[in-house]
């Protein structure tokens, strides 16, 4: 058997590791690749985060109309479902009953055993945005107080009342009950913004409640 020689086994070792550029290149391809790596984790997380913020956002826009509208019907005196004939003049509103269904895209609540004042909650489609808004009157014409609730509201019949077996009522039925359903839809990346620009970006949300005045006289 024939040793190698001591010269010859160094020359060997040395040559069998790596050189200076070799080592910066590796750690220089593992830096890029861990340098992706994070900035993918993080693009992620921003986008789920995006994601999450603006349902919330969605959310909390259509819970805050729900407790604006569950709050005054709970309190009110009154309680009719119509539509406005104009339909970005509140002053225009007629009644769908007593003989027809109740089912409109207006709703009208008096607080007092008066016809006047009164509140009016009620689609308008005068525009390219469908704004579901609150009015409220002291004489019957005019509106100095007209809120924008939400929008891009799709569905056109956005109240009817019915009775406790969810039937849509032809009567003025004292204890009847008021469903209100929204399908609106929201451009799914802006954190809190309503409608935009975008392709395939859009997410749509349905809210349905159903709600019937505290105090039935």
């Amino acid at each position: 058997m024939k040793l190698l020689s001591h010269s010859k086994f160094s020359r060997a070792r040395r040559q069998a590791g790596f050189t200076l550029g070799e080592m910066v290149m590796s750690v220089g391809i593992f830096l890029i690749l861990f340098i992706g790596v994070m900035v993918a984790i993080q693009i992620f997380g921003l986008r789920q985060y995006s994601l999450g913020a603006t349902k919330l956002s969605a959310m909390g826009g259509a819970m805050k109309v729900l407790n604006q509208l569950r709050d005054d019907i709970r309190s009110s005196k009154s309680v009719d479902v119509g539509n406005c004939t104009t339909v970005s003049d509140p002053s225009t509103f007629t009644l769908t009953g007593p003989t027809n269904k109740n089912y409109g895209a207006a709703l009208k609540i008096c607080s007092t055993t008066n016809s006047i004042p009164f509140t009016i909650y009620y689609l308008d489609t005068s525009g390219a945005t469908n704004y579901l808004r609150m009015a409220t009157t002291t004489d019957g014409t005019t509106f100095p107080s007209n809120t924008v609730l939400s929008a891009y509201i799709t569905n056109t019949v956005v109240f009817d009342a019915e009775d406790s077996y969810g039937n849509v009522l032809t009567n003025d039925s004292n204890n009847r009950i008021i469903r209100l359903e929204l399908d609106f839809y929201q451009w799914e990346y802006p954190v809190g913004m309503i409608g935009g620009v975008g392709v395939n970006s859009y997410d749509f949300y349905k809210l349905t409640t159903r709600i019937s005045r505290r105090l039935i006289d």
